[in-house]
């Protein structure tokens, strides 16, 4: 009976544990995620005081030293700390410091720091209870933004296509969606894109920058799209111009790939 009473005790007590863990991490990533807003005011501080000098090298100095603090910080975060992939960072993304983006399923996450300093993008995916993660660095003087991350089921097999926009300053932007496999610690790149001549791993839609350059938030909208229920990739055509019409080429699931089919509008 004792032995009984026992295990009932010990049955209780594990749940509670387990709250009790997910509250701390919790509460450790509240914390870390408080740390770095401080870091990005202090950015923000010190590019306020350098741009009153004019040219000020000490203070440019300080600048970059700030940045490159926050960089590694918020790096080390993202791939120390497995418990980030569910984690909101609703502050880094209502101050506009990061953008995230997580598939609809949560096992894929895209972290962009939504700088001109700030040139760190992260992927960050989980399989088999294991998070990995995946650092790069964007080119200077641009901002590159997954705006979306679609995951596709092909076959029993799922795919992930992040949908991400690019701007070079001062004039080249495109959009570009990738089709990439989760396979443990790796992300794969898949051809998963199939037209008449060949087939590809992601399709680039360069466009004018500078019809968006009053509205530059406008060129970082996904253009690209996907429709789950058609399961049907939509890429905009684009005129000599650069300009987007009001036709889109259109992939469909179809013998393991995406193939072009048609094109025509967006219903």
């Amino acid at each position: 009976m004792k032995m009984n009473y026992l295990i009932k005790y010990l049955l209780l007590l594990i749940p509670a544990f387990f709250y009790s863990k997910a509250f701390t991490q919790s509460k450790d990533l509240v914390e870390k995620e408080n740390e770095l807003i401080a870091l990005n005011s202090k950015i923000d501080y010190k590019l306020r005081l350098a741009l009153s000098k004019g040219y000020d090298s000490t203070s440019y100095n300080s600048v970059d030293h700030n940045v490159a603090v926050f960089e590694q910080a918020f790096t080390h975060l993202i791939t120390s700390d497995p418990n980030t992939i569910d984690y909101p960072f609703n502050k880094l993304r209502d101050s506009s410091i990061c953008v995230v983006t997580t598939a609809a399923d949560g096992k894929m996450r895209v972290y962009n720091l939504n700088s001109w300093q700030l040139l760190t993008q992260i992927y960050q995916w989980k399989e088999k209870g294991k998070v990995y993660t995946k650092v790069t660095r964007n080119q200077k003087d641009s901002i590159l933004l997954c705006r979306e991350i679609y995951a596709i089921p092909v076959n029993g097999k799922r795919y992930y296509l992040p949908v991400t926009s690019t701007i070079i300053w001062p004039s080249h932007a495109m959009q570009s969606v990738a089709a990439w496999r989760i396979n443990g610690n790796s992300l794969e790149p898949v051809t998963l894109f199939k037209n008449k001549s060949k087939k590809q791993d992601h399709i680039e839609v360069p466009f004018s920058f500078y019809n968006f350059a009053p509205k530059i938030k406008d060129s970082l909208l996904a253009f690209i799209s996907y429709d789950n229920l058609q399961k049907k990739v939509y890429i905009p055509c684009v005129n000599e111009k650069g300009l987007f019409t009001q036709r889109y080429f259109i992939y469909e699931v179809k013998d393991g790939c995406l193939e072009l089919t048609q094109t025509g509008p967006h219903p």
